[in-house]
């Protein structure tokens, strides 16, 4: 299993506690990464950045809330991905994770994975 894969069972995790599924997990990038390095030891910035950026979009919605005029709407991270500004979406304000039905199952398959891994070392 790959650093990447890991982290994005932790972000899946991470979503997965949500009380509020229809919402996602409300969280900051600093949340994440602090939370993230109790899993993935020693984490950097970047290799949270790349498993959010790669997190399949059938697996997980990264939306964040925009304040306008009329109020706030939701924005995808889908909106941005191919912007090179891409990581300011999570650095400036709270995001949303939202685990998708594919997005629930590849977090238990790679949790059994990990546990196998876990038992044979």
């Amino acid at each position: 299993m790959t650093r990447n894969d890991m982290l994005q069972g932790f972000i899946l995790g991470f979503g997965l506690l949500a009380e509020d599924h229809d919402l996602g997990r409300e969280t900051s990038f600093s949340e994440l990464w602090r939370e993230a390095n109790k899993v993935c030891f020693n984490c950097a910035r970047n290799e949270l950045l790349d498993a959010l950026y790669t997190l399949p979009r059938e697996y997980a919605s990264l939306i964040k809330m925009v304040a306008t005029g009329e109020g706030a709407h939701p924005v995808s991270f889908e909106r941005v991905r191919n912007v090179s500004a891409w990581p300011d979406y999570f650095m400036n304000s709270p995001f949303n994770v939202k685990v998708l039905p594919a997005g629930r199952e590849h977090h238990h398959k790679l949790a059994e994975e990990l546990e196998r891994t876990a038992v044979a070392h």
